[in-house]
């Protein structure tokens, strides 16, 4: 197989269509959004380029930040993610996926 058989087209392999609209009071919870955003919990694959580092992540339980985390932790640093009270179920969701897959996680 040649290597230009192996390239995909990012255009190609993501939902181009319309979502229906949703309102959520402040702050949002992304476990409750429809469909759930990903944040790279399936795709995303961390090659250890962060080894032995460590982050702070301010918002790391959604949205990008959530999505910084799982990278940073994938890469191998000890993470370290701040959060609002009110989005504790999402927080929960994080430090459940990353501590299953074997990552230091303090939320």
């Amino acid at each position: 197989m040649s290597q230009k058989e192996d390239l995909k087209n990012p255009v190609d392999m993501y939902y181009t269509g319309q979502y229906e609209k949703q309102k959520q009071p402040y702050p949002g919870i992304q476990a409750e959004m429809k469909p759930v955003p990903d944040s790279g919990e399936k795709s995303y694959v961390g090659h250890g380029r962060l080894q032995g580092r460590k982050a702070l992540i301010t918002g790391g339980d959604s949205g990008i930040g959530r999505a910084v985390a799982i990278a940073f932790a994938r890469e191998g640093a000890d993470i370290v993610v701040n959060y609002l009270p009110a989005e504790q179920q999402d927080a929960d969701s994080l430090r459940e996926l990353l501590e299953g897959e074997g990552h230091t996680v303090h939320i």
